[in-house]
């Protein structure tokens, strides 16, 4: 058995490493040492600028509200001047801070070249559940003790059975919960299994994405809670069934990324 790290396993220290701070290097002919605008500090954005010229990479929802020519189809690439700092990066990336930090620009957008490697820094963010801006920098020797990792990076990574568990319910005493875990260590989803479902014939099956809001919380701006306690009821009363529980807050971009959707909305009180 090897002891060196698998493109999933790199992809997966990758993303624990954006998400502190840290910047990664895409494995390109040429290395691109990227780094999550949201978690850069100023000694970090000083560190990127010592390697040669930083470019930044947004995806194109960001672009078009910046006003950034999308000339990449689903991302856009743009110079970052020296003269600005760490906050105005955040701030770029950030549409919370819009109106606390308005002039940005004017952006001078790169056109032309091959965007491959600033296409697998936004999915890598996206993936890390960070905002969708990376600072980037083409070297030619990737600097030493920073995860490197392979441009075709494994999306689908599939998953993996844990454990199951019988599980008492308030709407059935004969439940039991299914823990199956991404092979790319990312967060475990579970199947709730109600009763004993006939597998000879179709199962009343609810696909949940988790809500903590709605379901814990009985937040007001979805009624994700009450749709998950109905389809358990009629589970119960049908005597089988099976919820799978997805563990992918906010469809996947996370709670943070949520919260900053619901900071943009306009208060209900």
């Amino acid at each position: 058995m090897s002891l060196i790290p698998s493109p999933v396993e790199l992809r997966a220290r990758a993303l624990t490493d954006l998400r502190m701070g840290m910047p990664v290097v895409l494995d390109l002919p040429q290395p691109l040492v990227i780094c999550a605008s949201e978690t850069l500090t100023e000694a970090r954005l000083s560190s990127l600028r010592s390697l040669g010229d930083v470019e930044a990479v947004v995806s194109k929802w960001r672009a078009n509200t910046l006003k950034i020519p999308v000339y990449d189809t689903d991302v856009a690439r743009i110079n970052v001047p020296e003269t600005v700092d760490a906050l105005w990066c955040q701030a770029a990336a950030d549409p919370v801070l819009d109106m606390n930090y308005p002039m940005k620009g004017p952006f001078r957008p790169i056109r032309g070249g091959d965007a491959t490697g600033a296409r697998a820094a936004v999915n890598l963010l996206k993936a890390a559940q960070l905002l969708p801006m990376a600072l980037m920098v083409s070297v030619a020797q990737a600097p030493e003790g920073l995860t490197k990792i392979p441009t075709k990076i494994l999306l689908d990574t599939g998953l993996g059975h844990i454990v199951t568990a019988p599980l008492p319910l308030h709407v059935s005493e004969a439940g039991r919960l299914h823990v199956f875990r991404p092979n790319d260590g990312g967060y475990e989803h579970y199947a709730v299994e109600i009763g004993a479902p006939d597998r000879g014939v179709p199962i009343l099956t609810r696909l949940h994405s988790a809500c903590f809001t709605g379901d814990i919380l009985g937040s007001l701006k979805c009624d994700c809670g009450p749709q998950l306690n109905g389809a358990m009821a009629q589970m119960g009363s049908e005597g089988a069934g099976v919820l799978l529980y997805l563990n992918q807050e906010g469809r996947g971009i996370g709670l943070a990324n949520k919260m900053r959707a619901y900071a943009l909305q306009v208060p209900r009180f």
